[in-house]
């Protein structure tokens, strides 16, 4: 009788506990309603390519949903906080949700090679995009300090084509993977493109592991055509 006491005594604890972990106004939170903390003010303008490009999207701030978020520019100072040090699940196609915010501008993260530089924003526009954490599992994201996103865009004969190329590594000794929790969000920037070609845009998030694909909102944007080819 004691030990289903006991027994009965942990499984309510622990039911408790989840509960005061989670919070559900906090969940209700649309992304509009995020205030996306920059300390930041530098001018920021448009970029132009010519060719396709490499993707260097990676998260400015990886953690639960709240009405005041602040963001870093120095992402593998984000990354290092959800260092994935054990194996967790991929995203499949439901797992995640992509949205870009084109109401809001921000800049976009330091260089790869800039890890002993003072945190700063680079001076393109971007905007930021939310990727939410549908699934009841903990997720591994991306690797490094970035995401397997890439921008397509629709080509004049409304086909949807990569306007960038995955970030990848010649050596992965010593690469680490970052996962996010669920209900957790990540905040990342989609750089602005200038160009003579107006057309829709979209991300889209590809795990090799899992061979999911996951497409984010459609956006109007400009692009210049010579970043279709490599």
């Amino acid at each position: 009788m004691k030990i289903t006491q006991i027994l009965v005594l942990i499984f309510l604890f622990i039911c408790f506990s989840n509960c005061n972990n989670k919070n559900p106004e906090n969940d209700k939170i649309e992304y509009s309603e995020i205030e996306i903390k920059d300390k930041f003010t530098n001018k920021l303008k448009l970029d132009y390519a010519d060719k396709l490009t490499v993707a260097e999207i990676s998260p400015l701030y990886i953690g639960k949903i709240s009405k005041e978020v602040k963001i870093s520019y120095q992402n593998y100072k984000t990354v290092e906080k959800n260092k994935a040090l054990k194996k967790y699940k991929f995203p499949i196609q439901n797992s995640l949700e992509i949205f870009i915010d084109t109401t809001r501008i921000i800049g976009i993260p330091m260089g790869l090679y800039e890890y002993s530089k003072t945190e700063k924003r680079n001076d393109k526009i971007a905007n930021p995009i939310f990727i939410k954490n549908i699934s009841n599992d903990t997720l591994t994201i991306g690797y490094a300090e970035y995401l397997p996103i890439i921008i397509e865009a629709k080509n004049r004969n409304g086909e949807w084509q990569p306007i960038q190329e995955r970030m990848r590594f010649e050596c992965g000794n010593g690469i680490v993977d970052f996962y996010c929790p669920p209900n957790n969000i990540v905040i990342c920037a989609m750089q602005k493109y200038g160009g003579n070609f107006k057309t829709k845009l979209r991300l889209k998030y590809e795990s090799f592991a899992s061979k999911s694909s996951i497409f984010s909102n459609e956006i109007n944007g400009e692009i210049n055509e010579k970043q279709f080819v490599k």
